[in-house]
């Protein structure tokens, strides 16, 4: 078991919970997303009872707290899961590691072994112990996300870039969700990208994501202007790709 840095993702083909304890793991505050947040859980699929939970959205609704976790049917990976899981639950209290890093740890386990209660209820106990710190949140994003639980996942995300609003990696995952799941809410997405401007100005992550936004609006202009200015920011290494996408866009934005 290894001690990790803030950000530290799976190797999935998309964003999984970071980590910061686990050998089972690879800023003006906005509001909450209030286009349809809500705390009260959902009736159909009730949320387990943990204290001072993160609330579901009642516009989801939860077929199941299971999913194929990338543990699924390979008994060596459980079996390394099961072992890591032992092992930070017996280091719980000792003082050696902040139990928040160890919950979050917990609650991946149970996201590789696709048990998405167990991660919840660990997330939501490391959120209880650090409600400032913004990683439980982000994997309770990653979460509702695997569970198609988009309204709850992007209040998640959102709790993450308001408690801590200077952290750029959670504004990067909610920008990349949003976009994936929320790419037509024009309001939401304007607003996110703001709140990413307001702490970092003109970054060239952010920027490549908002042409990425554009390009699946069709506004393949905008997605062009913004690639450019993006390209204006980044190293030589990174602008042969982006000269690459602009081109991609200008040939789509003939054919319109």
């Amino acid at each position: 078991m290894v001690l990790a840095g803030t950000g530290l993702w799976y190797a999935l083909s998309r964003p999984q919970p970071a980590t910061q304890v686990s050998s089972g793991a690879a800023s003006t505050t906005p509001p909450l997303e209030t286009s349809s947040s809500t705390s009260e859980a959902n009736p159909k699929q009730a949320a387990p009872a943990v204290p001072s939970a993160f609330p579901i959205n009642s516009v989801d609704t939860l077929a199941s707290w299971n999913f194929a976790g990338v543990d699924a049917g390979n008994a060596a990976l459980t079996a390394a899961t099961d072992a890591d899981r032992t092992k930070l639950t017996a280091l719980l209290g000792k003082g050696q590691y902040d139990d928040y890093d160890l919950y979050i740890g917990l609650g991946n386990d149970a996201n590789l072994e696709g048990d998405g209660s167990g991660a919840y209820m660990d997330y939501n106990k490391a959120a209880t112990i650090h409600s400032n710190k913004g990683l439980a949140y982000e994997n309770l994003g990653h979460l509702f996300d695997e569970l198609a639980a988009y309204h709850t996942a992007a209040d998640a995300y959102a709790k993450a870039v308001r408690v801590e609003p200077s952290q750029l990696q959670y504004h990067l995952s909610r920008l990349d969700f949003l976009v994936r799941r929320f790419g037509a809410d024009n309001a939401r997405l304007t607003a996110a990208f703001a709140d990413a401007h307001k702490q970092f100005g003109d970054s060239a992550t952010i920027l490549i994501i908002k042409a990425q936004w554009f390009e699946g609006q069709g506004r393949y202009a905008d997605a062009i202007t913004t690639l450019q200015t993006a390209k204006g920011l980044s190293s030589a290494d990174r602008q042969a790709a982006i000269d690459a996408q602009i081109a991609r866009d200008k040939a789509k934005l003939a054919a319109q």
